[in-house]
């Protein structure tokens, strides 16, 4: 009862804003869509109706739209945490949004890492996310240690530094990366445990398997493109996974191939991953996302309204907006309808 109290503001409002998520079929007529201005009239009468409009038909940018999708999602999470009745819910939304600001600061540290003449603000949401961090100062750093120290005072601190050698020695910022990656989920599974026993159940439940959703991904990508050590893989695998973690990786990893990755991997609900692991990558993703779908209608359609209700519909809206960004660029590229869909899982 006490949970149902604490989140009847939260819950109305997260309820009323599901019912703006684009559903099924209107997203298949949005893949039906004759071309990308076609796409911008139906877009008109969603909830991107103020997006689409801003559009100048003369010069699309396709690139400056992505990013209003993205900053939407950011504003809607923003929102989301003014919601919330207490500190403990909040700060768990403010971990939660941190995703938007490691996916930025791993951009800026590639353009960085390769030295790259570009318009910092083209990459960049251009709004404080959690931490007031300078990514132009980033971008004149001669090396990893400046950065460091340009993000003392944030969470990014402690991973980069975990990372640096690694980085340093195999010249890519895909350790830097997996190291973000890595302590975002273990700061968000340590902070389930302050939440009350039943809202931490589902959170983990539902983290459990978009952490399971990232291990796959990147063993199946690293396996099938690269030739990496045991201690390599061991370094990208995020614990805290609902069936895969580095004990089940170091029981099937060998390197005989990708077949014994996919055996590994392709555990209860995620069998299916070896029937699709020479198709398209797109395929296995869509197929993961699936799962992780099932389990969020579970928990939105059930009773009392939990945190997990708004972690579910933060990952459908994030979701919805990836689908999205993914169809504006095919259209504009002239895909046919049959490939958009397989590359959006419809």
């Amino acid at each position: 009862m006490l949970d149902l109290t604490k989140y009847s503001f939260a819950n109305a409002k997260i309820r009323a804003m599901l019912s703006y998520l684009i559903d099924a079929d209107y997203f298949k007529r949005l893949v039906e869509a004759q071309d990308f201005y076609e796409l911008l009239d139906f877009l008109k009468k969603t909830s991107y109706k103020d997006i689409a409009e801003k559009i100048n038909r003369e010069e699309v940018n396709l690139e400056r739209l992505e990013k209003e999708l993205v900053l939407n999602d950011l504003h809607i999470y923003k929102k989301v945490y003014g919601m919330l009745p207490t500190n403990t819910e909040k700060n768990f939304v403010a971990l939660l949004t941190q995703r938007f600001e490691i996916d930025e600061l791993k951009t800026v540290l590639r353009i960085w890492h390769k030295k790259m003449e570009v318009e910092l603000s083209d990459y960049i949401l251009g709004e404080k996310v959690i931490f007031d961090i300078d990514f132009k100062k980033i971008l004149s750093c001669q090396n990893i240690e400046e950065i460091i120290l340009i993000l003392d005072e944030t969470s990014y601190k402690k991973p980069l530094l975990t990372a640096k050698d690694r980085f340093k020695e195999r010249n890519s910022t895909f350790y830097l990366e997996s190291a973000l990656d890595i302590d975002y989920y273990q700061r968000l599974i340590l902070y389930c445990e302050k939440l009350s026993s039943y809202d931490k159940k589902i959170s983990r439940k539902i983290l459990g398997i978009e952490i399971d959703i990232e291990n796959i991904n990147s063993l199946i990508r690293l396996r099938k493109y690269y030739s990496l050590s045991m201690s390599a893989m061991m370094d990208v695998v995020i614990p805290g996974g609902e069936k895969i973690d580095k004990d089940s990786v170091r029981n099937f990893y060998t390197t005989d191939g990708l077949s014994k990755i996919v055996e590994g991997v392709a555990l209860g609900p995620y069998a299916k991953v070896k029937e699709l692991v020479e198709a398209n990558i797109y395929f296995i993703e869509n197929f993961l996302y699936e799962i992780l779908l099932r389990e969020i209608r579970r928990v939105l359609a059930g009773f009392p309204f939990t945190i997990g209700t708004i972690i579910g519909y933060l990952i459908l809206k994030r979701r919805e907006t990836k689908n999205l960004i993914s169809l504006i660029y095919a259209k504009s590229l002239g895909e046919k309808n049959e490939d958009i869909s397989h590359l959006i899982g419809i």
